[in-house]
Formats: structure tokens, C-alpha cells, sequence
């Protein structure tokens, strides 16, 4: 297969980057950064207990700690999940708040600024990038593929086997409105348009359907069924898959590796399975995918100049 030159490659990316794949922008909301679970599961409000802190977010400036139960925010009594997000979700971005929490047996006051919710995982996107960019695209957990013929899904040897000796776009998504439009949408029709330039840049596709507030919900099943409804009605023309979690949903502190799955974001490898390009926050950044698949190419695919021969003086031998 050839590849186009440097001039057709700019025209080449400019359809496939065309004005109808827009865009929206992610709302900003003040964020604690700390997952939580209830202290009794066998009980709706036995209260709550924090499992994880995300490093450098506001809980963890306030000092907020692994095993720390949650007694009150704001001299409100926290019960469970639903009321700790109802009273986080009443603050602004940078406003103070308190926590009265029971630590080892003792009960202790903390407070501070809650923090925006881009900055943060800006902050964290900065740090991923800087420790796997680079770096080979580990193996994804457990997934199924989509097969539309038979409407169902089923497993794949090798499911990133495409990805091998080309730009590899991995994007994922659950089936909110948003992820449909600004996820779901984008790479169907990036893979048409693809398609339609006749494979000109060497592009491999796979969008994964991830849900950890399915999986929390009802578990793989209901991560299962939802996705078939969704894979049903969007008929995606990529490679679709899902990634459900059969053993259990991950442990907070193992989800760092596949954060761009659970917070839908996008990868991008180069043709050696190394990663690019990574996002985890945010709707797919458009130019800078577009940025990135430009530099893979002229890397990676488009061959070397050759310089042109200096004209002989006249008279010079021969």
C-alpha cells in the first residue's frame, strides 16, 4: 500500500477532520477526588468509609485519608453515597468545607477548598501522560467484541491485533447522551471517512463500552445488556467492544493503568503498540488527535526526502 506525500496528508486529515465532527465542551463541577463505599453493605445507611484519594485533589490536601468514615459535611449527617453527593454537588469551586470523620476510633475536624473538577484531572492527566506516553499499551482487561450479524458479543484472541504496523485510535464510551454524541458519534465518523479515502493513512479503530456505574448497579450483566441496546440502535461501523469486568469491578487503586477506559477518554499508538497520545478527561480533544496521527505518519510512514542533485558546473568532467 502507498501513502500520501506531505501535502496530500494535510488534505487527507482536513476530510477526515471535517466541520460536522463537533464537539462539546465537558461542565466543570467542584471535586473532592476520594471514592468512598458504605461502611455496612448489608445495611442502605451505615455510612460511608473512603477507600481512595486521588493524589494532589482537595481531599487529599485536607488530609483526607484511606479508611476514614465520613460522619458529616457541612454539620449534615452523611448516611450514604446519594446524600454525600447531593450535599458536595450544592458547593462551588473553591468554596470551604468541613468534614467531621471518624479516624481509628477518634473523631477529627478537617476542612478546605474543594477543587474544580478539569483541574484536577488535568493534574492527573499530566501525570499519566508523563508515565505511560512512550511506553507499550498494556493488555486491556477482559473484553467482548460486537458481532452485528449475529447481534451479540463474543471474545477475540487478539482484539488490538489490528492495531499492529499502523496509528491505533482506541475511544470509549458508555451510553449516556454524551458519550453517544461527542464519543460513539465521533468514531463512526472518523472510520467512514476513513473508509471513504480509501485507507489512504493508515488508521486501525476499536471503541470500547465501559460502565462503572452500571457495573456497580447490577455487575458485568447489566454493563452486558445495556451495551447490546446500544450496539443494537447506533449500529457502530468500528470495531466495538466492552470491556465488563466479570470478576468484579477493579479496586480504585488498580484503575490508574485503564483510566482512559473508565473515564472515557482516548488512546493513540504509534505502529510499534507504543502510546502517543493519551486523554482522560474531557471530550476527545479533536486537534490534538489530529496533530497526533499527523506526526505518527510523517514518523513512521511518509519516506524520507531525498535531496536534489546540485547542478555540474559547466565544463566539469564526465
Amino acid at each position: 500500500m502507498s501513502f500520501p506525500g506531505r501535502s496530500i496528508l494535510i488534505c487527507t486529515l482536513l476530510f477526515l477532520f471535517g466541520s460536522s465532527i463537533a464537539f462539546a465542551q465537558s461542565r466543570d463541577f467542584a471535586f473532592l477526588g476520594v471514592f468512598t463505599e458504605m461502611i455496612d453493605k448489608t445495611k442502605a445507611d451505615s455510612g460511608l468509609r473512603i477507600i481512595y484519594v486521588y493524589p494532589g485533589s482537595a481531599g487529599d490536601d485536607m488530609g483526607l485519608k484511606e479508611g476514614d468514615q465520613i460522619i458529616a459535611l457541612n454539620d449534615f449527617l452523611i448516611p450514604n453515597r446519594d446524600r454525600f453527593v447531593k450535599e458536595l454537588r450544592k458547593e462551588n469551586i473553591g468554596a470551604t468545607i468541613r468534614f467531621l470523620l471518624n479516624r481509628d476510633g477518634k473523631k477529627i475536624k478537617v476542612k478546605g477548598k474543594i477543587k474544580s473538577y478539569k483541574k484536577t484531572m488535568g493534574m492527573i492527566q499530566d501525570r499519566l501522560r508523563a508515565k505511560y506516553v512512550g511506553k507499550p499499551l498494556g493488555a486491556l482487561p477482559a473484553t467482548l467484541w460486537w458481532n452485528s450479524k449475529t447481534s451479540g458479543f463474543e471474545p477475540s484472541k487478539d482484539p488490538l491485533g489490528p492495531f499492529k504496523s499502523k496509528i491505533g485510535l482506541l475511544v470509549a464510551y458508555d451510553d449516556c447522551p454524551g458519550c453517544q454524541k461527542n464519543r460513539v458519534e465521533f468514531l463512526s465518523q472518523l472510520f467512514t471517512r476513513t473508509k471513504a479515502a480509501g485507507d489512504t493513512l493508515p488508521l486501525a479503530f476499536a471503541g470500547i463500552y465501559q460502565s462503572d456505574s452500571q457495573l456497580t448497579k447490577g455487575g458485568s450483566k447489566e454493563c452486558l445488556t445495556q451495551a447490546v441496546k446500544l450496539y443494537t440502535a447506533r449500529k457502530p461501523p468500528f470495531p466495538a467492544g466492552i470491556a465488563h469486568f466479570p470478576g468484579g469491578a477493579p479496586a480504585p487503586k488498580e484503575r490508574e493503568k485503564n483510566l482512559f477506559l473508565h473515564n472515557h477518554g482516548v488512546v493513540i499508538t504509534d505502529p510499534d503498540g507504543k502510546i502517543a497520545y493519551l486523554q482522560v478527561t474531557g471530550y476527545p480533544d479533536e486537534l490534538a488527535i489530529q496533530k497526533t496521527i499527523g506526526e505518527l505518519f510523517v514518523k513512521h510512514f511518509q519516506p524520507p526526502r531525498i535531496p536534489a542533485e546540485k547542478p555540474r558546473k559547466a565544463g566539469s568532467g564526465g
